[in-house]
């Protein structure tokens, strides 16, 4: 899925492009090797964005699919939660030996939720997902 930033981006990709059909059916660059440039290739450049837009745009969900989501994630945060080191272990590891085995361990084994709570950030708060990071606690 797209987030709010990379899809401001291909939009931002596809407004340049459109700007410069604009400009070379105006008659920009009359006269020099810019003439040359091949606007059906330009149209497809914009035709894949829109592609790459609609195919990883999040689809819309009802209110009762929201609710299912949102306990799903609750669930998640809490199953997460459970064993991750604390920000006291990551950030100072040389006072606790075995925090970083720790951590890439808690990781491997909960890759599939972590990736799973992104999805899931990603539909019910697209632009403002919160980040795993956030459920560690400080000590």
């Amino acid at each position: 899925m797209l987030s709010t930033t990379e899809k401001e981006t291909l939009l931002s990709q596809k407004r340049d492009l459109q700007d410069d059909i604009r400009a070379i059916e105006e008659g920009a660059g009359i006269g020099t090797p810019a003439s040359g440039i091949n606007v059906s290739g330009i149209k497809r450049q914009i035709d894949r964005i829109d592609l790459a837009i609609a195919e990883r745009t999040p689809p819309s969900y009802s209110g009762e699919t929201r609710d299912k989501f949102a306990k799903e994630c609750e669930r998640l945060e809490e199953e997460l939660a459970l064993g991750m080191p604390t920000w006291d272990e990551m950030h100072r590891p040389t006072r606790h030996p075995g925090a970083i085995r720790k951590h890439m361990s808690w990781s491997k084994r909960n890759l599939p939720k972590i990736e799973r709570y992104r999805h899931l950030q990603k539909i019910l708060n697209p632009g403002e997902e919160k980040s795993v990071e956030e459920l560690r606690k400080e000590k």
